[in-house]
């Protein structure tokens, strides 16, 4: 069926504002009426940042999908994997089959590190282009579509930042004026705790005594520019033993943060329980974590206060969906980690507004710094981030599409255009 027919006859059967609580009864006129033709992949690098390793998913109805995987050091990795291992398993299938495609996708590359790595990153990247395409062919945004629909059209971000100096108090004025002046207007920021170990030439879980001190002054500075109604989350690194991830979290009390992220390595232990039941501020873990099955010890032992998903190398949308859902069943609330570029980005806010107590959403600065620019990559009908939440398009699937010129100005060496 090509394309412009198809859309006609869903656009007849389907209102684009309608509430859509089952995708499969939705989706089971059109079962077996569009079949995958072809999956491409190609890898853009904008200045120095990370790679960010792309997916597109093309169809005989015309119609494609994109998404974006989580990063390796080259991007290779998920490449290979797409290409070699899952363009076999996609071509030919009906994209709307959409849980049975992804779970043939985790079972492929079960030998690639088991739950985890450089598949699971393939896995999502690709389970987001059947996203992205489905909603396309439904003519409806990812996010009414996606395990009932969603809360909100609008998710609160956080920024990935800091001051350039937290030590002097001016510095973080200057940053907290920038911020507020900003389209962005962020409400909440995650700046990253100040280490005295330069290089990590002190591999233990210490927190010296001065460095305690100096962090708190730090954080204090930023309070104080800040004021009390913006959320400041303390960023660590899985660094700290038991008693010094207490001896922190005790200390930044005053400040009251809106979580400490990670102060221990990232495996479930029985110590993360010690430390949550013992902290008088929230405990946050899992960006190092994928599937369910990772995130399954820390919530029903209750050994965090709060779980953070990052989305864009969990296995897929339904994947964090599941996750989200069991920390729900325990009154967790759920933030995101994303280091990701924009369609990453794009894609986990709308899962993200389908997550009941969602709370924040990781993001980057691209009007300003290491990042400013990365937003061009796509072509999307509104501001991507504005008054501190990340706006999510009426569109269908993610609502945007690649940026062609500034696509391919980025193309890392090697790379042609969808390959």
């Amino acid at each position: 069926m090509k394309r412009d027919e198809f859309l006609k006859t869903m656009a007849a059967a389907v209102p684009a504002a309608a509430v859509v609580p089952d995708f499969s009864r939705l989706a089971e006129p059109e079962l077996g009426k569009v079949r995958i033709t072809d999956v491409k992949f190609m890898r853009i690098q904008i200045d120095r940042g990370h790679v960010m390793p792309l997916v597109k998913i093309e169809t005989d109805a015309g119609v494609y999908g994109i998404g974006e995987c989580h990063h390796d050091v080259t991007g290779l990795g998920a490449k290979d994997v797409v290409l070699n291992a899952f363009n076999q398993i996609l071509v030919k299938q009906d994209p709307f089959d959409i849980a049975r495609l992804t779970q043939l996708m985790k079972w492929r590359v079960s030998y690639l590190g088991g739950n985890g790595g450089v598949g699971m990153h393939a896995v999502t990247g690709c389970e987001v282009a059947l996203w992205d395409l489905t909603g396309k062919l439904l003519n409806m945004p990812l996010r009414k579509i996606l395990g009932g629909g969603c809360y909100t059209d609008r998710v609160r971000a956080y920024l990935t930042d800091q001051p350039r100096n937290m030590l002097d108090p001016a510095s973080c004025r200057e940053w907290v004026d920038y911020v507020n002046q900003s389209v962005q207007k962020w409400t909440a920021a995650k700046p990253f705790r100040i280490s005295s170990r330069p290089g990590g030439s002190e591999l233990n879980r210490r927190l010296s005594h001065s460095e305690l001190e100096t962090n708190i002054r730090a954080y204090s500075n930023l309070r104080e520019a800040a004021g009390n109604e913006f959320e400041i989350i303390v960023h660590c690194h899985w660094e700290f033993g038991f008693f010094d991830a207490l001896s922190f979290a005790h200390a930044l009390e005053p400040i009251r943060p809106w979580w400490i992220e990670d102060p221990m390595p990232i495996n479930y232990v029985d110590t993360w329980a010690k430390l949550t039941a013992a902290s008088p501020i929230p405990i946050l873990c899992g960006e190092n974590l994928y599937t369910l099955y990772d995130f399954l010890p820390f919530i029903t032992n209750q050994a965090v206060h709060m779980v953070e998903i990052d989305i864009s190398m969990t296995g897929g949308l339904l994947e964090a969906k599941k996750i989200a859902e069991l920390a729900n069943t325990y009154y967790l609330p759920v933030a995101t980690h994303n280091v990701m570029g924009p369609i990453a980005t794009i894609a986990s806010a709308n899962c993200a507004a389908t997550m009941l107590d969602f709370i924040g959403h990781e993001s980057y600065d691209y009007k300003k710094g290491a990042h400013a620019g990365w937003d061009s990559l796509i072509e999307y009908d509104r501001e991507m981030i504005k008054d501190g939440y990340i706006q999510l398009s009426d569109k269908p699937g993610l609502g945007l599409d690649l940026n062609k010129e500034v696509a391919m100005k980025y193309l890392v060496e090697g790379e042609k255009w969808w390959g």
